[in-house]
């Protein structure tokens, strides 16, 4: 009603929003909506989306038990579980790619042919945000009703084993293939020496050696195939495995030293065969009544799990062609990389033309910028966002402890793994991963999931058991732990630790 007073005719709610490559979601109306929900609570909708924190309780609203809403989420959830929607993903992926075809050659394009690419994103932004939040829920509503069906036989890591190595998640795609790069590396004596001389310049040393032919095709067909993705990839400015190859190569590096055990199909394959008896067996300890619900519900929660992280890459090629045309735009002016994209967007005509007339203003803009980069933002807050003097100091929030200690955390994927602990606070750099390291980080996103192929186990700051971590983990068999606060910043870099991703714990020895 507020919004169709300002003149908005939209009936949408703007449930989440992206600045500086952090994703931040109203977690409220999050909450709001778990309780229209038949069967689900607010604190059902925390573990499966937001994780462990110390946020406050949920607050209803007045007005919030409105029976239309009761009405549309229970047709959601019923519907979710009924028959999965595959045409919703198969319609994304289809207009995407014939977007992205129809997009002109980059350097070719005009600066007013750059411009209008660049703006063709937003429509994109809306559309696939949407779906990913929609499809996000349907696959929390499906997790949802297995935990609460199975949470009577009394095994807390029953439901993660129920729902690893499915197979059918996009986002470990680049694991896999990142995977065989790396084996193709381990077992060519001369692919090795170049990757020995160092990862500077590699990529033209690889295309220059006559022995590496086979190896730059198997790269390029990989950089066709998840050339969208990378590090910090919610943020425009980032460079992607395109366009920076080092960031793929540098992880081929890494994977090339893990030992053969760790290969992700042999894993997908092993967690398969240990899935499908487990089913048939927790679907046998259930009243009869419940069955038919267990088995929808399962099917739910595997159908929309691989439809979320699709619809992410979808996403991410979706925004591609704006990603590029931004960063040739910022290429042909007069500004570095990363001050061209201080400018607004209808500034940016301008900005070409006379540049002059914004230095002080990208001054003024890099100034406050570097201050924001400097301190980290509250993991959550309520009303007004505390003035970012208050937030925490980045470089000192590092305050190792090597004292004996337990960390708990949420169990992701099941395993324990013991290990010396590699922080890793820059998935632009991951070289200091070795094989049987523990890789501890303050948060990821997918196109940190093939390092953890490199690591013999995972902890994560942050996450929940519907983020990124938690489903490629699942998918890859790596024990891991999320929601593990302050272990990226307590535990010291090389600590021997042990991380248990049945119990949730991490111990630091």
């Amino acid at each position: 009603r507020r919004a169709q007073a300002r003149g908005r005719t939209s009936d949408q709610a703007w449930f989440t929003g992206i600045f500086g490559g952090y994703l931040f979601a109203n977690v409220s109306l999050a909450r709001a909506v778990a309780s229209r929900t038949p069967g689900l609570t607010t604190d059902v909708v925390d573990v499966q989306a937001f994780g462990l924190s110390d946020a406050p309780p949920h607050r209803k609203g007045k007005g919030e038990i409105e029976v239309r809403a009761v009405a549309r989420t229970t047709g959601l959830m019923v519907s979710s579980l009924r028959r999965p929607d595959v045409r919703g993903l198969a319609a994304d992926r289809r207009d995407v790619a014939a977007y992205v075809a129809a997009c002109p050659p980059i350097a070719a394009a005009s600066i007013d042919e750059l411009l209008t690419m660049a703006a063709s994103v937003r429509p994109w932004t809306e559309r696939m945000m949407r779906n990913l939040l929609l499809r996000s829920a349907r696959a929390g509503f499906g997790r949802s009703i297995v935990e609460r069906l199975v949470v009577r036989l009394g095994d807390a890591d029953l439901v993660n084993r129920l729902t690893a190595g499915l197979g059918t998640i996009e986002s470990a795609e680049p694991a896999h293939d990142l995977w065989a790069l790396g084996r193709t590396v381990a077992a060519a004596a001369p692919l090795g020496r170049l990757f020995d001389a160092g990862t500077a310049d590699l990529e033209a040393r690889l295309r220059a050696a006559p022995d590496a032919a086979d190896f730059v095709t198997a790269f390029d067909a990989f950089r066709g195939r998840h050339g969208a993705r990378g590090p910090d990839e919610w943020e425009l400015c980032s460079a992607t495995w395109s366009s920076d190859p080092a960031l793929a190569l540098g992880m081929i590096d890494r994977l090339r030293h893990a030992p053969p055990g760790r290969d992700p199909s042999a894993a997908a394959a092993r967690l398969a065969a240990e899935r499908e008896p487990l089913t048939r067996a927790t679907r046998a300890q259930l009243p009869r009544a419940a069955r038919p619900v267990f088995d929808r519900a399962m099917r739910a929660t595997a159908d929309y799990a691989a439809q979320r992280e699709a619809t992410k890459a979808a996403f991410m090629r979706a925004t591609d062609p704006a990603r590029r045309a931004l960063a040739e735009l910022a290429r042909r002016s007069a500004f570095v990389h990363d001050d061209f994209f201080l400018l607004r967007f209808d500034e940016l005509p301008a900005a070409l033309a006379s540049p002059d007339r914004f230095l002080d203003e990208i001054a003024q803009r890099g100034a406050r910028r570097d201050a924001l980069q400097e301190r980290m933002p509250p993991f959550w807050f309520d009303g007004a966002l505390p003035d970012p003097s208050t937030w925490e100091i980045r470089r000192e929030r590092r305050r190792p402890d090597d004292t004996a200690r337990v960390l708990h955390g949420m169990a992701v994927c099941p395993g324990r793994a013991t290990g010396p602990a590699r922080i890793v606070t820059d998935p632009f750099d991951p070289r200091g991963i070795e094989p049987g390291d523990v890789l501890v980080a303050p948060i990821t996103d997918p196109a940190w999931t093939p390092l953890f192929l490199a690591a013999a186990g995972v902890v994560v700051d942050v996450g929940a058991q519907q983020s990124h971590a938690a489903i490629v983990a699942r998918e890859l068999g790596i024990p891991a732990v999320v929601s593990a606060t302050g272990a990226s910043a307590t535990i010291p870099d090389g600590a021997r630790i042990t991380v248990d991703g049945t119990a949730g714990t991490v111990t630091v020895h």
